[in-house]
């Protein structure tokens, strides 16, 4: 397998997509809610998608303008219901970042179904074998992933900065980590919901820590 897991900041990335069916519009979404710039060919689109792909700051071109956008952009998507043509588009853009959607081995990046919760974000890919099974397994991991995890997350998130401050050997920092996930009394004040409370156990452990 030559393909590895990454995530890419797109922001001010210019991004094509031609074609506006179910999955040319679900990615569309996607890129202009990384602030990315994002250049749509179509042939038909519902109008309400269209207003509201425009105010997110997408720009509408017919096909006449398919090969100077190609040459533009970073990544294109291919997403028509015509896999030939699909096909060719890829071809076209071989040089580029490319997603076929309709013929995974034109494409040298995948789009995964991704998700969020909370500051979490998850994404997955079945090797295309089963879009069946990804939807089953983000139900699986959505059930998984509790409101505890992400308090968790931002409790380090809150004391990073004065960890860094305080403990200077990255390892350190790391078993002091180890310590705050494990306490009994910070982990029964996230149970409970109360960050705060979770927080100020957590730079009491701190002092502790410093002063051994």
């Amino acid at each position: 397998m030559t393909l590895t897991s990454l995530f890419l900041d797109m922001q001010d990335k210019n991004v094509l997509i031609v074609g506006t069916g179910e999955v040319g519009i679900r990615r569309s979404r996607r890129f202009l809610d990384t602030q990315a710039n994002v250049y749509i060919i179509t042939k038909h689109i519902d109008p309400q998608i269209k207003d509201e792909f425009i105010k997110k700051g997408a720009k509408f071109y017919d096909n006449t303008h398919l090969d100077s956008l190609i040459e533009k952009c970073d990544l294109i998507v291919a997403a028509t219901n015509n896999t030939q043509l699909n096909d060719e588009i890829a071809k076209k853009a071989q040089d580029k970042l490319v997603n076929c959607a309709s013929n995974i081995e034109l494409s040298n990046v995948i789009i995964p179904s991704t998700f969020k919760i909370g500051d979490v974000t998850v994404s997955l890919y079945t090797g295309s074998k089963s879009p069946l099974m990804a939807k089953k397994l983000r139900k699986k991991i959505q059930q998984t992933i509790t409101t505890k995890d992400i308090l968790n997350i931002k409790l380090q998130e809150n004391i990073r900065d004065t960890l860094k401050k305080t403990i200077p050997q990255q390892q350190d920092r790391k078993k002091f980590m180890k310590k705050v996930t494990t306490n009994s009394e910070i982990q029964k004040y996230l149970d409970e919901n109360n960050l705060q409370k979770a927080e100020e156990k957590a730079y009491e452990l701190l002092k502790e820590y410093k002063n051994y």
